[in-house]
């Protein structure tokens, strides 16, 4: 006759393969049929009832040990055992109920919901992405259609039919290709997200196999000559406040406009170097984010924004309290009109900045660094620590100088 105890379960053999069960079979009071320990090749342990219901047999896994000690295994073995015996329910009913249950409330998660649980989970959480914030607002913008709609629901119909209607616009939407690929970029890596083991709020991705929408996307090698420099700070001008700063430090710094956008004051050091924060964790990054030691004619932007007393908090913040500026669509329409340039895009200051440092001799390594890229030295870029912090300051009141020099031929004291 079997009983189970700690030391017998502790010091059972496992079978060259597979698994096997012992069963309790001790004659006492305290004895559970059914119960028993299963045991596998690999030596994993864990207690289990088998019982039939309906004239069904089942095995239920009630824990493992030494997770679970025998006693509190048998324990809850009798307590399944008696409802059980009362023909009401089984325990292997409840967990498919329980299961059943679960994948109905994700099924039901509308794809609003399902956008602030992944960007929060995902962008923010797992990659640390700081253009999170860009990515919710394109999910949710672009796709507003589908915010009640829950996610499981979404076919790839649906979403073949959103990417077409941004790539050859409709009667109340323009035709905007490039649109169509961020999102189907956007779409791609969230449901991709929404079927992972754990998240399943979709059996698989509705977009397996889909393509992106259009094939006639060209890298933008747009950068500004003098004139349109000029005509870009003029527009700054007009349009005043933290859009104007936002833009004039955009033309200084050449910072990508994520990292603008979410620059802070209390990251602007005594020596005015404004070093953005990075994620500890990692050790190298393809994205680095440098400290920037910003030109006098920065500091004096930045000055006519910033409230008396300020030392934390967005350097540009958005309409809503607590929020930043967005950098997107429609600031930069805004910049258009007001400058007369009508192919203006933020990411076109970053390639004026790169060009028109190296026409007035910015050395590679320098540029690099001030654009946030990883220096191309070869081995010899890991054994260097020095940062460069004077030279890149030269570099950028060189620059800075040469914007100044365009805007105010008379001189340069009343330039803000």
């Amino acid at each position: 006759m079997t009983k189970l105890t700690d030391r017998y379960v502790r010091d059972l053999g496992p079978p060259e393969k597979g698994n096997r069960v012992v069963f309790e079979s001790w004659a006492s009071p305290d004895a559970v049929k059914g119960f028993g320990v299963r045991i596998t090749a690999k030596g994993a342990l864990a207690f289990v009832l088998r019982y039939i219901f309906d004239g069904r047999e089942y095995r239920y896994t009630i824990g493992s040990f030494p997770s679970w000690s025998v006693l509190a295994a048998r324990n809850q073995a009798k307590r399944l055992r008696a409802q059980i015996d009362m023909g009401e329910t089984h325990p292997m009913a409840e967990r498919a109920a329980k299961r059943e249950e679960l994948r109905a409330r994700r099924q039901a998660e509308t794809f609003g919901e399902a956008v602030e649980d992944y960007i929060q989970r995902e962008q923010i959480g797992r990659r640390q992405n700081s253009t999170a914030h860009q990515v919710r607002r394109g999910l949710l913008t672009d796709c507003a259609a589908w915010l009640d709609l829950p996610v499981a629901e979404i076919t790839a119909k649906d979403v073949r039919k959103r990417l077409e209607e941004l790539r050859d616009g409709t009667k109340d939407e323009a035709a905007r290709p490039y649109l169509a690929n961020r999102t189907y970029a956007y779409l791609a890596t969230f449901f991709r997200w929404c079927a992972e083991p754990g998240i399943e709020l979709v059996p698989m991705s509705p977009m397996l196999g889909m393509r992106k929408p259009w094939e006639g996307e060209e890298t933008r090698q747009r950068w500004f000559t003098n004139d349109e420099l000029a005509k870009l700070w003029r527009a700054a001008d007009s349009l005043g406040g933290v859009p104007g700063a936002y833009l004039k430090i955009a033309l200084l710094t050449g910072k990508r406009r994520s990292a603008l956008a979410a620059m802070q004051w209390e990251h602007v050091d005594e020596d005015c170097v404004w070093t953005p924060p990075t994620d500890g964790r990692k050790r190298k990054r393809n994205k680095r984010l440098h400290g920037v030691p910003l030109p006098k004619l920065a500091q004096r932007v930045l000055s006519s924004i910033r409230p008396a007393g300020t030392t934390e908090g967005n350097v540009f913040p958005g309409k809503i309290r607590g929020s930043r500026l967005h950098p997107g669509t429609t600031l930069q329409r805004r910049i258009r009109t007001a400058s007369g340039i009508e192919d203006f895009f933020m990411h076109a200051c970053r390639h004026t900045v790169e060009t028109r440092l190296a026409e007035l001799g910015i050395q590679p390594h320098i540029r690099d660094l001030l654009l946030d890229h990883a220096p191309a030295r070869g081995a010899g870029a890991g054994y260097d620590h020095y940062t460069y912090r004077d030279e890149m300051r030269a570099a950028l009141e060189v620059w800075a100088g040469h914007i100044e020099a365009l805007v105010a031929a008379d001189g340069v004291t009343v330039l803000r």
